[in-house]
């Protein structure tokens, strides 16, 4: 995947039991696709409270979703615990990940990789790092 490339579409099902399509939001509102590697670990919860702390600054022009391959029940206790106001979305066979370069060494988890989708369902932006700040400053940087 490279900036330009259309963003593949899929459908997951989410924390809250819905499924979630793609193209459904494609138009409406530009999308953060965020994967990362485990729930319940140091650095994701960082990465998740980053984003969660940012939604409210920027959900009237972003809808952010964000993806590895947890269970619909480990994202929703998940999201409870740290309060998330975004989705969460399950990817048990990591087929999403594969489609989005996000697939972990060894293929047993879900990398660190952020995508920024435009409204023509295009990718304007990649934040690709072991850092979760880098992920953070990112959606710091659609402030300014």
């Amino acid at each position: 995947m490279q900036v330009g490339d259309i963003a593949p579409d899929f459908e997951l099902k989410a924390d809250t039991g819905e499924t979630v399509r793609l193209s459904s939001h494609i138009g409406k509102k530009k999308v953060i696709l965020f994967f990362y590697v485990k729930d319940n670990t140091p650095g994701c919860t960082a990465e998740v409270r980053g984003f969660r702390d940012y939604f409210p600054k920027i959900s009237d022009q972003y809808e952010i979703f964000g993806i590895n391959q947890d269970s619909e029940e480990s994202h929703k206790e998940f999201c409870q615990r740290n309060e998330l106001q975004f989705k969460l979305l399950s990817d048990p066979g990591k087929k999403v990940a594969g489609l989005y370069n996000a697939k972990g060494a060894l293929g047993m988890y879900t990398k660190r990789i952020t995508y920024l989708i435009g409204l023509d369902s295009k990718i304007e932006k990649i934040v690709e790092g072991l850092s979760t700040s880098n992920h953070i400053e990112f959606v710091q940087s659609l402030l300014s």
